[in-house]
């Protein structure tokens, strides 16, 4: 199998939505609000369980000095709402994160280099 890399780039910042996946934005309601980064783990675990060690999954902090390491990814970060999520090397999503999306992504490439 193919290997494809996602790279989410996030900070640790709580994300928008409430964190209980409804998008109610009230987190008295619903528990804290989650992290990109644990959004992030959460993603990374379903994706892994979907294709297994097919995915090479990788979570950036913005606020990082590893952002040296992706100067392509800096310059488009003012256009974007983090979390972003790169797949093989190409933005791909951002503002939040959809499993059924980036799965979707995923498996699109998956069936194009069998």
């Amino acid at each position: 199998m193919k290997e494809v890399e996602v790279l989410v780039f996030g900070t640790n910042a709580p994300v928008e939505a409430c964190g209980c996946g409804c998008s109610c934005g009230t987190p008295s309601e619903c528990g804290p609000a989650k992290t990109m980064q644990e959004e992030a783990g959460e993603l990374k675990a379903a994706l892994l369980d979907k294709f297994g060690e097919g995915i090479k999954f990788y979570y950036v902090d913005v606020d990082t000095e590893e952002m040296k390491n992706y100067p392509e990814i800096t310059k488009v970060l003012p256009k974007v709402r983090l979390p972003l999520t790169v797949i093989n090397g190409k933005p791909k999503f951002h503002g939040g994160f959809s499993f059924d999306k980036i799965a979707g992504a995923i498996s699109e490439l998956l069936q194009e280099n069998k």
